[in-house]
């Protein structure tokens, strides 16, 4: 089982340092450039293009408590648009893949890659 977890000292979201994903193999990969936003967009991509075949992932109780502990993150959704052949996303609950903005913010699937530093689709 592979897992994501994020480093920061509890109950201050601002102490944020990184976020990190642990395979079966107990292998991590860290994700520290300090933007919380773009660490997490990568370690997505990371799951995504190298961790796609292990069955099962979980995020460990530190994804929860950061966001629980403050208000500096919302949540957005991507989902894939058949019709016009690209990623969107929404703040909408539903089946996509979760990724967080900055508060008050509601970037468009281009403008979150494009502030991640991405140039390739997931």
């Amino acid at each position: 089982m592979s897992f994501t977890s994020i480093d920061y000292e509890e109950p201050k979201q601002k102490t944020y340092k990184a976020v990190s994903v642990c395979d079966n193999n107990n292998k991590t990969v860290l994700f520290n450039t300090g933007d919380f936003v773009k660490d997490w967009y990568d370690s997505i991509k990371h799951l995504l293009t190298n961790l796609a075949d292990e069955p099962n992932h979980m995020h460990s109780t530190s994804v929860d408590h950061f966001q629980m502990d403050g208000n500096g993150y919302d949540s957005m959704y991507m989902t894939f648009n058949e019709e016009t052949n690209s990623g969107e996303l929404s703040t909408e609950y539903g089946d996509g893949i979760e990724f967080f903005v900055k508060a008050g913010t509601a970037p468009t699937w281009d403008e979150l890659r494009k502030l991640c530093g991405d140039k390739k689709n997931l």
